[in-house]
């Protein structure tokens, strides 16, 4: 989608986490308007993740959505994330992403 990788895990019923890959200079909102479109009635629950690169190393951030549609990137470590979603965080890896691991500090 856009170049953007999107993987989403279903925790309980109506509640989803997404964590969207390298939207590219965070435009977000193709990706959100799929999420709208496919999950209508879910509460999500977004995440950033950054395949690391030549320029800058692998993180994940929390991703939280304005009224006005604004997205605030919060870093977080992988390591809270993955402790939420292991062993499905890792057999889900970003196909993009080629650091080691779950792709984060």
């Amino acid at each position: 989608m856009g170049g953007a990788h999107i993987r989403v895990w279903r925790g309980e019923p109506g509640r989803l986490t997404v964590v969207i890959s390298d939207p590219g200079a965070g435009k977000y909102e193709e990706a959100f308007a799929w999420l709208r479109t496919e999950y209508p009635h879910d509460t999500v629950e977004l995440f950033h993740h950054h395949p690391g690169d030549w320029i800058a190393m692998a993180f994940y951030a929390a991703l939280t959505v304005a009224e006005d549609g604004s997205v605030t990137k919060t870093r977080i470590s992988g390591d809270a994330l993955a402790q939420r979603l292991v062993p499905s965080l890792c057999a889900t890896e970003d196909p993009e992403d080629n650091s080691g691991g779950y792709g984060g500090p």
